[in-house]
């Protein structure tokens, strides 16, 4: 399917076939490695990484290309809940070259209407507070949940 996003002519985005991981690590590394996030990846790690998430059962991704060069992803899993299946955001990326031009909210939209087609009744995730993200999420409709906290620890 061909969209025209803002600024951006000729995009076509797709669902991502799982199993296809190493497409997609130079541009996670292009994105979470600057600015805000500043992650310090290392090719090979963030590969087992995004094949961890594409071997994961319930994989469902999104890509936007352009000029036959992927330049966002969005990528998760379904899971079965009690009160409806629900799909866990674990990563959606957009090269910046082309963030803020429509195309992380064009990809956002398509995902939420194959989410619609294959019955799951809520979309989740977690991102750093703060940052444009956040913001970005929120006018996506996303709420945050005020009754829940995320708890780490560290175990080195």
């Amino acid at each position: 399917m061909k969209l025209v996003v803002k600024e951006v002519k000729n995009m076509e985005i797709s669902q991502i076939e799982a199993g296809n991981y190493d497409l997609y690590v130079n541009l996670f590394l292009k994105v979470f490695n600057h600015s805000p996030w500043n992650d310090e990846w290392e090719s090979e790690k963030a590969s087992l990484y995004l094949k961890d998430i594409f071997n994961t059962p319930g994989f469902i991704g999104m890509e936007g290309i352009i000029d036959d060069c992927v330049v966002a992803a969005i990528i998760g899993n379904r899971k079965h809940w009690w009160s409806g299946d629900e799909f866990f955001v674990q990563e959606m990326f957009v090269d910046p070259k082309y963030q803020g031009k429509g195309i992380g909210s064009s990809l956002f939209e398509q995902l939420t209407g194959l989410l619609k087609e294959k019955n799951i009744s809520t979309l989740s995730l977690l991102t750093d507070k703060g940052i444009d993200a956040e913001f970005f999420y929120k006018t996506k409709g996303m709420v945050q949940i005020d009754r829940l906290i995320f708890l780490s620890k560290e175990v080195r």
